[in-house]
């Protein structure tokens, strides 16, 4: 793992050409996170100020953020409730001559049929993107999520035991090109994690805790930097995401630089992963990789447990499309009503279970209220008010799990 006449370039292409052949394309391109695979592909299918990138409304606000960094608009078209994905009917209505891509998202691991959407982008000459940070090994027609449009989204830390990692896949020779001359220009080489890798490369740690810990000094030392001289553009507040007013101006005028941009990025006191990813952590990457089929196999066990055990009183399940293999990042189940929801989110947290990946519809925070189509989103509102993401994560053991589905049952009952 730790042969110093590897280099990074060489480590880098051995894992992209085997991460491509996984996934079922000619090219990819590793870079640092998902949402740097997003920027980084709006970037090279030379999106333009003013630009529509159409999104579903029910999806993780880092889509639209990285959209509107990048100077573009992003455009919410409403849900189907059974798929979670965008509805056709309502795509058609929010695609007008200014759209040029169409982010298709695969929500909690469910993969969703594209060919009804890619016919439509097709017909249009509109480009898309293929979002599948969150189905990393979901497959539906025989094909890896991801793998389908123009280009392909993935994130790795959602599944393998990773903390970075994402890519972007194509089969176009030309664009996998102008997404490397992308990355090339946009990276950064953060000092931290050279120095701290390099420290475990000569002195031949083998344990994860030191690569872990050189992951989280970077971070430190980024935010702190950060705190001292980019500043926090982007605020949370009570659940909901603010931004400056001189941030909203500035992308309104036309006038984004680089360094603006970057500014932009510092969201939520969270350090945006815009580095390069060092040969250490691709190396730990193509490993993990090697385990991937392991890691899913854990989830779709555990989904399993959930699809045999829960009661369906109160709630329904999403019932996977035909033809298709869920990744399970989440096991999404949908209540009637919106009280019981709610109530059931209060009983799991106080019994130690982590629950996320709930989100607000996009049209409804403040700083995308100008980009709003006067839709109603009906579909949308109604998710995210009875959607509940169960873990799925592999870490947790049988014993939990039953658990779960006990207090789940017995609050059913009840």
């Amino acid at each position: 793992m730790f042969e110093d006449s590897e280099t990074l370039e060489s480590v880098r292409e051995t894992f992209e050409k085997r991460l491509a052949e996984y996934m079922g394309t000619k090219y990819a391109i590793a870079c640092s996170s998902g949402r740097s695979a997003i920027r980084f592909s709006l970037l090279a299918l030379d999106i333009k100020h003013g630009d529509e990138i159409v999104i579903p409304d029910y999806t993780c606000e880092i889509i639209p953020i990285t959209i509107l960094c990048t100077g573009a608009v992003p455009k919410f078209c409403d849900i189907e409730r059974s798929t979670l994905s965008m509805s056709l009917e309502q795509l058609n209505k929010v695609i007008s001559p200014k759209t040029k891509a169409v982010i298709l998202v695969h929500l909690y691991g469910l993969p969703v049929d594209p060919s009804p959407i890619l016919e439509i982008c097709q017909a249009q000459d509109i480009f898309l993107i293929d979002d599948a940070a969150q189905a990393l090994g979901a497959s539906i027609n025989g094909k890896k999520a991801g793998s389908f449009g123009n280009i392909g989204i993935i994130s790795f830390n959602k599944f393998l035991n990773v903390k970075v990692g994402g890519a972007i896949l194509t089969n176009d020779e030309e664009l996998a090109e102008k997404i490397r001359v992308v990355r090339e220009k946009c990276e950064i080489k953060s000092i931290t994690t050279r120095l701290g890798y390099r420290f475990i490369e000569i002195f031949k740690i083998k344990s994860r805790k030191a690569m872990t810990a050189v992951y989280l000094s970077d971070q430190y030392v980024s935010k702190f930097l950060a705190s001292l001289f980019v500043g926090r553009h982007f605020k949370v507040a009570d659940g909901w995401i603010t931004a400056d007013s001189h941030i909203i101006d500035l992308w309104k005028s036309n006038a984004l630089t680089d360094e603006a941009i970057n500014q932009m990025m510092a969201m939520n006191r969270k350090y945006w992963h815009r580095r390069r990813l060092e040969k250490l952590e691709i190396l730990d990457l193509q490993k993990e990789l090697e385990n991937i089929e392991m890691h899913l196999e854990k989830r779709r066990r555990i989904a399993k447990i959930y699809e045999e055990k829960l009661v369906e009183n109160s709630f329904a399940r999403f019932t996977p499309q035909k033809s298709s293999t869920p990744s399970y990042m989440k096991y999404p189940i949908i209540f009637y009503d919106e009280k019981p929801c709610s109530e059931y989110i209060t009983e799991i947290t106080q019994h130690g279970f982590k629950v996320d990946c709930i989100y607000r519809p996009l049209h409804e925070y403040p700083i995308f209220s100008y980009t709003n189509n006067n839709a109603t989103f009906e579909e949308s509102k109604y998710v995210a008010k009875r959607l509940l993401p169960l873990p799925v994560d592999p870490y947790i053991n049988d014993e939990q799990i039953h658990n779960l589905v006990e207090i789940l049952n017995s609050k059913t009952k009840a």
